[in-house]
């Protein structure tokens, strides 16, 4: 009973979150998907420039192009070569900008540290 214990609900919540988190393969489309949704009034250009304020305006530029050409090809799931190498340019696109927005994070923190 969970009156006397929390290891239910703790063990009922893990099997929840780990499905809410997903393998890499689930969560990029839906985080693609989610962008496309939202690219009527918030493009991916501004939303790359905005998660990557302080970056190289460089850097920066060159994930906008990528980005708004990634979106120009919307359906990764349809069965095509043309949807497989954007899923593979998405993949590779979302390691970049991660990582140049944890340079961007590590940053900020050192000079405000």
């Amino acid at each position: 009973m969970e009156d006397f214990s929390a290891l239910p609900r703790l063990y009922r919540d893990a099997a929840v979150n780990e499905l809410w988190k997903g393998p890499r393969n689930v969560l990029l489309p839906q985080i693609h998907r989610d962008l496309l949704n939202a690219s009527p009034w918030y493009g991916p250009d501004r939303f790359v420039a905005s998660i990557l304020a302080g970056a190289p305006s460089g850097l920066i530029e060159d994930l906008q192009r990528e980005i708004v050409d990634i979106f120009a090809h919307p359906n990764l799931f349809e069965m095509s070569p043309t949807a497989l190498s954007t899923c593979e340019r998405w993949d590779s696109f979302c390691h970049r900008f991660f990582h140049a927005y944890q340079d961007v994070a590590m940053d900020l923190v050192e000079r405000h540290g």
